[in-house]
């Protein structure tokens, strides 16, 4: 792995080969991060200081030094430890506001659109136009993806969203976490420009045919020490959402509305900041409220491991961060996971690199994926719903 010092503009100006270990990590709905650890020498310590920006050959994305750390290791020698974040960290500096003319009461930004196009409107007005402060304009940013086409479709419905005061970043994530979309800033590594964009990611399982499916599994032979991780504590299902002017009970997605007994895990929610006299608004601010603070409590099932170096999948040749891709056990069971993280490492045991794959099996309202775990043929006799009426 090459890693590349960059200069204002972006472009490489040195290449650094020879470190004593690196882990890059970059994510699909969050910022990334790093960690450099070097010989500590007169050159290095001068050349690799805070805010100094560092590109990998293996990545676009590009990251920031934040902290520098001068201090020996167990064998007496200095070692420079190097770490940062990458670009998307910039919008934890950014405001989320719509202006700054409302200083007597909590202004709100109330914006309208699709979730994407929600967050791309906050990017363009924050980021590109300065409607706040021309200070926080981001330069050279183009507002484009260099990546190819999702095959995901994104969130087609509209939405009302109020803001409060907070940083960009909090504003974002708040949606993307809700409808599941990824946010980046990048460099192709030949211009000046960043790139910005929001994007689902693709199908690439076995289940579509427009793309190569992509199947990670031990018997393969191309993912190795593997570990499986799944938490249901403090996941909740059920959002109780009370405001001064209603009530509403919210549902996370693709959760019946019988749901009880033990699997009915309720969240109450206080929207004392809802106050909204139109009922149909109020209400659906309401619901939108909940909808966000269930995405913030989700279960978690996560897998990850270390793909083999002679893999026939190529990070951004055959997958992309937001991917959907298949991942099989050694029992044969097939899971549809996206691809939320990819890790590179870089150290004395040589170069690799793997993705963390997380349980995202997009799964449709009604299919046979859908149906609930725990119910058996005794319980369905009489229902409505029958086993033919499946798609």
């Amino acid at each position: 792995m090459e890693l590349y010092i960059l200069d204002s503009l972006y472009r490489r100006i040195a290449v650094i080969d020879k470190y004593i270990s690196l882990i890059w990590t970059e994510r699909f709905a969050r910022y990334g991060d790093f960690e450099l650890r070097i010989t500590s020498t007169l050159q290095s310590r001068s050349t690799l200081t805070a805010q100094t920006m560092l590109s990998l050959s293996e990545s676009a994305r590009i990251m920031t030094i934040k902290t520098v750390e001068d201090t020996e290791d167990d064998d007496g020698k200095r070692v420079l430890i190097l770490k940062g974040t990458s670009a998307e960290e910039i919008l934890t500096s950014r405001p989320a506001l719509a202006g700054t003319d409302d200083s007597t009461t909590t202004p709100k930004w109330t914006l309208t659109g699709t979730p994407t196009d929600i967050v791309r409107q906050m990017f363009h007005d924050i980021c590109v136009t300065g409607t706040v402060n021309a200070g926080d304009i981001i330069t050279n940013v183009v507002e484009a993806s260099i990546f190819p086409e999702d095959t995901i479709g994104e969130p087609p419905d509209s939405i009302t969203v109020d803001v409060d005061p907070k940083d960009l970043y909090s504003a974002i994530t708040d949606i993307s976490d809700a409808y599941d979309f990824g946010f980046r800033l990048v460099n192709d590594g030949t211009t000046a420009y960043l790139y910005w964009d929001v994007y689902m990611g693709s199908d690439r399982t076995t289940q579509q045919t427009s793309l190569p499916a992509v199947i990670f599994s031990q018997n393969l032979d191309n993912l190795h020490n593997t570990t499986a991780f799944t938490s249901t504590l403090g996941a909740k299902n059920v959002a109780y959402v009370r405001s001064p002017v209603g009530f509403e009970v919210v549902y996370a997605d693709l959760v019946d509305t019988s749901v009880n007994g033990f699997d009915r895990n309720v969240l109450m929610i206080e929207a004392t900041d809802i106050t909204d006299t139109d009922p149909g608004v109020a209400s659906a601010l309401m619901i939108l409220r909940g909808k966000f603070e269930l995405a913030k409590n989700r279960s978690f099932s996560g897998f990850d491991g270390e793909v083999s170096q002679s893999s026939q999948y190529t990070y951004g040749v055959d997958y992309y961060l937001g991917d959907l891709v298949e991942a099989r056990n050694s029992d044969g069971a097939t899971s549809n996971m996206q691809v939320t993280e990819q890790i590179f490492v870089s150290d004395e045991q040589g170069d690799r690199s793997y993705p963390t794959l997380s349980i995202n099996s997009f799964i449709t309202a009604g299919s046979w994926l859908a149906w609930d775990y725990h119910q058996v043929w005794q319980d369905l006799e009489g229902s409505s719903e029958t086993w033919a009426d499946q798609p």
